[in-house]
């Protein structure tokens, strides 16, 4: 049996599932954001939860996919207790206090969950244990792996940005991406201007990451997965809308499948060695001087829109490996 961690709507869980059913392949799914199961008990040996009305044992799976987080609060049948919330009220104790206890004490259980998963079950891919990583760590280990990376700087004071030239800025960690009923938030990768600096920014303001914007040639989206590379690469520069983050206008550029040089190769294998990740994107330049930049590495990230593009087959490799 697979063990499938992920969410109700992750497209490309959906493309791998459709390799399971043709090569005959047992596998069960849970969607941690709405929760398709109910976990019944845990403890060191056994993590049941309820499918449809049937009890499995998760930790008796082959294989276990870590895709996305596949257990959130939904995940058990539980009511808070009315007379403890009106308690915490009527003594004017602090509520964000009480919620912060409850998610921590969650946090406790599927740290555990994941624990057990991830020591007992012997074929993984992916790890919940690495699925943040620390952009900024990451650069200095591959730069310690002999890649270029760009200048980057942490700023929160205007006097020091003026002082920069050439800037890009995007997200320390995870960018923004909320979708509502009436509205959609993005944050992309964008070039910093005098005019910008004056009008946008405060005199202090949140420590941001910035770097030096790199003269391209175009981009690279590479996947890895267990030692295998599959590299596209990405005309960004064809349109001045997709020249600074191809994302922006992404559908209307080419990508066709790209051959990386063995030391960039061989680059990449000691990197996602070192920092432990068997599976995962990673994003590099090679800029008008044909230098290969590393920007950085996403071990949850996007493959099949890659994967279509190139005829790749990774969710078909995917398949197999589980």
């Amino acid at each position: 049996m697979i063990l499938i961690l992920s969410r109700s709507d992750d497209g490309s869980t959906n493309k791998i599932i459709d390799w399971l059913f043709l090569f005959g392949k047992k596998f069960i799914r849970l969607n941690g954001n709405k929760a398709n199961y109910e976990i019944k008990r845990i403890n060191n040996n056994e993590v049941i939860v309820s499918i449809e009305g049937n009890e499995i044992n998760i930790l008796e799976a082959s294989s276990v996919w870590y895709r996305r987080n596949g257990f959130g609060h939904t995940s058990f049948e539980y009511t808070l207790s009315k007379n403890a919330l009106k308690d915490v009220l009527k003594r004017e104790i602090d509520q964000f206090y009480v919620y912060d206890q409850i998610r921590d004490e969650f946090r406790v259980i599927f740290e555990y969950i994941n624990f057990l998963i991830e020591t007992k079950i012997p074929n993984r891919l992916g790890s919940f244990f690495k699925r943040e990583i620390n952009k900024m760590i990451t650069l200095y280990h591959a730069e310690q792996s002999g890649f270029q990376i760009p200048t980057s700087y942490i700023l929160s004071k205007k006097e020091d940005l003026r002082e920069k030239q050439g800037l890009v800025t995007k997200a320390l960690k995870d960018g923004v991406y909320l979708l509502g009923k009436e509205y959609e938030y993005y944050s992309y990768t964008e070039r910093i201007t005098d005019e910008i600096v004056e009008s946008t920014f405060e005199s202090s303001f949140l420590p941001s990451l910035f770097q030096k914007e790199i003269k391209k040639k175009y981009e690279l989206r590479v996947f890895y997965l267990k030692g295998e590379i599959f590299s596209t690469v990405i005309f960004s520069q064809q349109k001045a809308t997709s020249a600074v983050d191809f994302r922006k206008d992404g559908h209307s550029i080419r990508y066709i499948p790209y051959s990386l040089p063995d030391d960039i190769r061989e680059k990449i294998n000691n990197l996602m060695t070192k920092l432990n990740h068997n599976i995962g994107a990673i994003d590099l330049i090679v800029d008008i001087n044909d230098n290969y930049i590393f920007l950085e590495i996403n071990p949850g990230g996007q493959f099949s829109y890659y994967s279509d593009m190139c005829n790749f087959y990774i969710e078909k490799k995917i398949a197999e490996i589980l």
